[in-house]
């Protein structure tokens, strides 16, 4: 099975257990680093408030190790943690929340002769992300960003 289509099978197994405690999925990721393969889960409050605790990590862990060790082959290790203060920007919703932030976003086609951009995300209309580049706005469509994330500023 592809890692696209297990992770896809790891979100129909932890979002209902998700939704009971509150806690909203941020990322998943299925890899292989060196000879081992990892199962990294990346959970936040509903609420946004809030931070992820251990205990709320361990609690998730538990919870759905059984159900994931039934899909998956190989040895494993399962992660679940926060996603940390340069968070990937996965659906619309997570831009909208960051409105205002500095993110990095690469794109699947070039804008403006690039297809990495840094910049502020000033708006989001509909599906189309409006950031301020270089004193500049560019307007990005949704759908052509490949991987975004925030960046942290001390």
């Amino acid at each position: 099975m592809l890692g696209k289509q297990i992770e896809e099978k790891i979100e129909k197994i932890v979002e209902p257990y998700l939704k009971d405690l509150d806690i909203e999925l941020v990322n998943i990721e299925y890899l292989q680093d060196g000879a081992y393969w990892y199962v990294r889960i990346y959970i936040e409050k509903s609420n946004y408030e809030e931070n992820i605790t251990l205990e709320d990590c361990a609690k998730v862990s538990g919870l759905i190790e059984d159900d994931i060790d039934s899909i998956i082959n190989e040895k494993f290790y399962l992660e679940v943690s926060s996603p940390g203060i340069e968070r990937p920007l996965k659906k619309l919703k997570d831009f909208e929340r960051f409105v205002g932030e500095k993110v990095k976003v690469l794109l699947k086609h070039k804008i403006e002769d690039k297809r990495n951009l840094t910049g502020v995300l000033e708006n989001v209309n509909g599906e189309i992300l409006i950031f301020n580049i270089d004193e500049k706005k560019i307007e990005i469509p949704f759908n052509e960003v490949k991987k975004a994330n925030l960046v942290f500023e001390f």
